[in-house]
């Protein structure tokens, strides 16, 4: 049976929820296993469980580093959902930070999980906090792992 909006809302809060958490396996648990995940669009695509999870530790590995979701919208039709929020990450003890305004594309197979992830961002959605100096995360290190090899590479 096809994911409804209120699995795809659920799907979308977890989602939230577990980058506000540092809840690795509550996010593992939203993507299928064969689930894609663009982000951002037009990059290459994470492809797979393990693939993802190699985003997320890159994301996650500076302990000093804090990730926070300010959710500003959500919507939900069929089995798809639209997240906008700005993804406030902050490394307090070298006072770096951006603020990432971002908005996903989601669509949930009919498990619950997440198939195709995609994140629509740019240059121009970054801003800098004020008062805090910018940083740039090499997001090629997500690629680093054997197993967190881009699609077509």
């Amino acid at each position: 049976m096809r994911a409804t909006p209120d699995q795809v809302r659920k799907v979308m809060q977890q989602y939230v929820q577990a980058w506000a958490t540092g809840n690795r396996e509550l996010f593992m648990s939203l993507f299928a296993a064969d689930a894609r995940w663009a982000d951002p669009v037009g990059s290459p695509e994470f492809v797979g469980r393990e693939a993802i999870g190699g985003f997320w530790d890159f994301a996650r590995k500076d302990p000093a580093r804090t990730l926070t979701p300010k959710v500003e919208e959500m919507r939900a039709c069929a089995n798809e959902g639209v997240l906008r929020f700005t993804m406030q990450v902050r490394i307090p003890t070298r006072n770096e930070g951006l603020d990432l305004s971002i908005i996903d594309h989601f669509i949930v197979n009919d498990a619950g999980q997440i198939q195709i992830a995609q994140a629509f961002w740019d240059e121009t959605t970054v801003s800098i906090p004020a008062g805090m100096k910018p940083f740039s995360p090499d997001v090629s290190e997500a690629y680093a792992r054997d197993d967190a090899a881009p699609a077509g590479a």
